[in-house]
């Protein structure tokens, strides 16, 4: 799905926004989710290079880096708390000097302000932020303002950032993470 597809989309609820602004509060809003929920993870790049200098940094290939979910040092996966720290977004403290000067894992990233982040999130995202780019939309004091459809939309979007906080948190599987209990004797 493309920007295109997502404003043609939210036209159809809020038809009097000029479509500028409809791309403007889409943008805004997955880049919001990206942000929010870690819905966006690159994995298999470096994520930080200089590692065994004294000044590492963090490198996204494309968007902006926002937090590391897992690394690998010296072999082993590590979280935050475990063998490095990340007080910014763009700086790493590691507890360890490594051997390798560069350390691959997984990075979560968001859009720069404007930009949408890969097909493949839009894609498995698209309702959730065209849900957010609505409830902004009907709560602009304009003609078309509607603040009771944007309480419906927001709840809308609160809870697909709620699931798409959960499925970061489980590795972007699908599925639920409830287990059948066992029988009582």
């Amino acid at each position: 799905m493309t920007l295109d597809d997502l404003v043609h989309q939210v036209v159809q609820d809020v038809p009097e926004a000029p479509l500028m602004t409809i791309r403007d509060a889409i943008t805004r809003m997955a880049r919001e989710l990206c942000t929010e929920a870690d819905v966006w993870v690159q994995e298999g790049e470096p994520v930080v290079v200089a590692a065994n200098t004294a000044n590492p940094q963090i490198v996204a290939s494309s968007g902006e880096p926002l937090r590391i979910v897992s690394l690998k040092i010296d072999g082993r996966e590590c979280v935050q708390g475990q063998g490095f720290d990340q007080p910014t977004p763009t700086s790493i403290e590691l507890y360890q000097r490594p051997k390798a000067s560069m350390l691959y894992g997984r990075l979560a990233c968001r859009p720069a302000m404007g930009d949408m982040p890969p097909a493949e999130v839009v894609d498995r995202w698209d309702m959730a932020i065209a849900n957010g780019a609505r409830w902004r939309l009907l709560m602009l004091p304009q003609p078309w303002r509607n603040p009771e459809l944007a309480n419906y939309y927001h709840q809308q979007y609160l809870a697909d950032v709620a699931m798409a906080r959960q499925n970061s948190r489980l590795g972007h599987a699908r599925g639920g993470a409830r287990v059948k209990a066992r029988r009582f004797i």
